[in-house]
């Protein structure tokens, strides 16, 4: 109870300092200066990214990647190599919040998290949260992703076309009544299942004439946008978006036919209304939808002929899986005084989490069926999530804020009720006008649990919310550290502490998919801890722009049912150090070299044997007891952009993945030597990348 009340004590303390600071003969219009000076830069561990950041530098396949940008910030583990892994403060990927216009996103990825679902052609801004969270957000307990999609422009039309190495964009926005309503239009699809027919056609020229095979990988992304404005201070936003996966595989030769169908993706849809009362009180009201779908499909058939008598083994199974949320929120922002600026809210959320398998085998022998079953599984859940928060931006003194606030949730689920009080606290002093100091607490909750048996970005995965025996997961954190900025450098040293509660990880049988009915058997729980310390340093003067980060890091799990004590997670990444550098050398030239490198994640190996009725038997010490090698690669980019005299612009990007075609470890095998000595082998996929991406502007 301790966390509880501490975080309202100290509130209380803020206001009666405030009350005598208001009898001071400070100028109140030097406060209100501070105030936005200082708006917003209260929190820990936040950082701010404009579209223009997201959309240079190095481009990994020729697309420009939000969750790739975040992936080098201190304090994320990127997790397998070109995956959209995001491990915030050891968290397990699962527990952060994507929003997108204010709309939850539970499926951030395409083709196994190659990408993100982010186009980052619409996207105005995006805010990263990771250790200071405002009492306005809630549901997860790592990270906070809020993106915000750009308005269209009111008085021109405009746009780009954008062609890379697997993907192609369209980006159009414009007024649609000048000077009140605008659109904003963002197209992508990648062209993998059409570069990929000619090989397929090939391959099947040189099989045999009883042999086929056939494919194929799309996905697709649409972003749209419609705003209008009333008045000044009076607007509605629209806003939709849609990403579809759709991966199909076939083989079929005289003895076996295979065929895959896995689709899989995301659409949401919002209405909001933003309404400014006065100077003092504005609000922002949003209803939305949200989905995330999954249907994975498999069609296996062998023939075998023996002595005469023809087997034919079939299994079929079908797998679906969806989210599906209809929420409203209610944000307020009021400026009592000078001193002073609260947010409060509310928010309202029904859930539907639903999961189905169906699998079957037969035997059919000479036509007669020798053996046939099926197994049919479903789980369904409705819930209701609402949440009340507060929170007060106070400025105690012109150099000293205080962000104070608290979060009240629920989560109801058929036969239980889960309540969460989540305290949040931020300080900030400005020592002088260089240099600040920061610390904050905050409190977390989380009600949705991912289902996975593997940890890879899979469309089998699904979501299921706390149930009776399921916990929701929360999460403590205190952060704190020293920011400075002389002219054009800037450096900050931020240290944070974390604690994770009632985390699942499962614990069944060796599968890609697990079991749906009564999931909950199949996971333990345990908890985790997280601490270290983050370094930044940058420079940034004219046309050249170097960034410096380094993380020093300790992730751990403790889950009694699997190991007695605490053990070190598979991404405890000891040391990371990402050097980033850009160079406008020239009028219409633009370089960038990123060099990444981290300690090796972790894996599980044998770390002695017995002999037992003639079979060797691998016995483990603990969990993830070994450590890969260290990764380390080097990205390259250039830019080459002009603008012609009708005002349109051409872009060219060439970015160089893996410069120096290092293959870091991505998995690992056992092998053994003649004398029964066993060691592991590692292996390395990923070799040099080189893309080329042309952008016209109009």
């Amino acid at each position: 109870m301790k966390k509880v009340f501490l975080p309202i004590l100290l509130l209380l303390a803020s206001l009666a300092v405030q009350a005598q600071e208001m009898r001071d003969t400070l100028d109140a219009s030097r406060i209100s200066a501070m105030r936005e000076k200082l708006k917003n830069t209260t929190q820990t561990g936040l950082t701010h990214i404009e579209s223009k950041q997201l959309n240079s530098g190095v481009a990994v396949f020729g697309t420009p990647d939000v969750i790739k940008k975040l992936q080098m910030l201190p304090g994320v583990a990127a997790g397998n190599e070109l995956m959209n892994g995001l491990y915030v403060h050891g968290g397990d990927g699962n527990d952060n919040l994507f929003l997108l216009d204010g709309v939850p996103l539970y499926n951030i990825s395409h083709f196994g998290g190659l990408f993100s679902s982010f186009n980052t052609d619409v996207i105005d801004n995006l805010d990263f949260y990771k250790s200071g969270f405002p009492a306005r957000y809630g549901g997860r307990m790592s990270s906070v992703v809020d993106v915000e999609t750009r308005e269209g422009n009111m008085e021109k039309y405009h746009g780009s076309i954008s062609l890379g190495l697997i993907d192609g964009r369209l980006q159009v926005e414009g007024p649609i009544i000048k000077g009140k309503t605008s659109f904003n239009l963002g197209l992508r699809r990648s062209w993998l299942d059409v570069v990929t027919i000619p090989a397929i056609w090939y391959a099947n020229t040189q099989n045999g004439p009883d042999e086929t095979v056939g494919g194929g990988y799309s996905m697709s992304d649409i972003n749209a946008r419609i705003t209008h404005r009333f008045a000044p201070g009076n607007v509605l936003n629209v806003c939709f978006y849609t990403g579809a996966d759709n991966l199909r595989a076939s083989l079929e030769d005289p003895g076996s036919k295979m065929k895959i169908g896995v689709k899989w993706g995301s659409l949401t849809s919002s209405v909001s209304h933003q309404y400014e009362f006065s100077k003092k009180l504005k609000t922002k009201n949003t209803l939305y939808y949200s989905q995330s779908t999954s249907d994975t499909a498999y069609d296996f058939a062998f023939t075998n002929k023996e002595n005469g008598v023809e087997t034919i083994t079939s299994m079929d199974d079908h797998d679906v899986s969806y989210v599906r949320e209809i929420g409203l929120t209610s944000n307020w922002d009021w400026y009592p005084n000078s001193y002073n600026h609260v947010r409060y809210g509310l928010s309202a959320q029904y859930h539907w989490y639903h999961s189905g398998r169906n699998f079957t085998s037969s035997t059919v022998q000479d036509g007669e069926t020798q053996r046939e079953s099926a197994d049919d599984e479903e789980q369904g859940y409705h819930s209701f999530e609402p949440a009340i928060y507060a929170e007060d931006e106070i400025f105690l003194r012109y150099n000293l804020t205080v962000n104070a606030g608290l979060r009240f949730a629920m989560f109801a689920t058929p036969g239980k009720v889960w309540p969460s009080l989540e305290p949040r606290v931020a300080f900030k002093w400005l020592i002088t006008n260089n240099i600040s100091a920061k610390l904050s607490y905050t409190r977390m909750s989380q009600f949705a649990h991912l289902v996975a048996a593997v940890y890879m970005d899979l469309p089998s995965n699904s979501w299921m919310p706390s149930t009776a025996s399921a916990r929701p997961m929360t999460s403590d954190q205190v952060a704190g550290g020293i920011y400075t900025t002389f002219g054009p450098f800037k450096f900050n040293l931020e240290g944070w502490y974390k604690t994770m509660d009632h985390i699942l990880v499962y614990n069944g049988s060796n599968t890609f998919v697990p079991p749906i009915t009564e999931w909950e058997k199949s996971f333990t729980e345990g908890k985790g801890r997280s601490y270290g310390m983050e370094v930044e340093a940058t420079f940034e003067k004219g046309p050249i722009n170097i960034s410096a980060y380094y993380t020093l890091s300790w992730t751990e799990r403790f889950f009694d049912a699997i190991y007695g004590d605490w053990f070190l997670d598979r991404n405890d990444n000891r040391h990371k150090i990402n050097l980033i550098a850009s160079w406008h050398f020239a009028k219409h030239w633009e370089v960038f070299a990123n060099w990444n490198y981290h300690s090796g994640n972790r894996i599980t190996f044998p770390s002695h044997y017995i002999d037992a009725a003639g079979k060797r038997k691998y016995l483990y010490d603990r969990p993830y007891n070994t450590q890969l090698p260290d990764y380390h690669r080097l990205d390259l980019g250039l830019d080459f952009s002009t603008t012609f005299p009708n005002g349109h612009g051409l872009k060219i990007n060439l970015s160089v993945y893996n410069a120096y075609n290092h293959l870091n470890a991505s998995m690992a095998f056992l092998q053994t030597d003649n004398d029964g000595n066993f060691s592991g082998l590692a292996y390395g996929l990923v070799p040099i990348i080189p893309t080329i991406t042309a952008t016209y502007k109009f």
